[in-house]
């Protein structure tokens, strides 16, 4: 993987920052903003090195260690960061489903 890779992966874990954020508050958890950034952008870059030194079973560690990093740093059980990590995409999904609906956005 090259470089440009890595700063897209950081930048779209840093944008993830604030649905996580929620998501985690939502669920009783321990968080700031900085924290929830903080832990996007380690977690981008632990993400590019497993998948660079484990390529076949890169997605399946990654997916683990990122649930571990939310249980740890947001003092949520091994359960609740795997609902933190659901709310996250249903709260860009809704996010996204909301400008498309008020700029008029039709992708079909």
């Amino acid at each position: 993987m090259a470089l440009e890779t890595l700063l897209y992966i950081i930048v779209v874990f840093a944008l993830s920052a604030l649905p996580l954020n929620l998501a985690v508050k939502i669920l009783s958890g321990h968080s700031t903003l900085f924290r929830v950034v903080l832990v996007n952008i380690v977690a981008a870059v632990i993400t590019y090195a497993i998948n660079l030194y484990f390529p076949h079973y890169g997605t399946i560690i990654s997916f683990f260690t990122l649930l571990f990093m939310y249980s740890v740093m947001f003092d949520l059980s091994y359960f609740r960061a795997f609902i933190a990590w659901i709310l996250q995409f249903v709260i860009i999904i809704i996010f996204w489903a909301a400008i498309m609906y008020l700029f008029q956005v039709n992708i079909l």
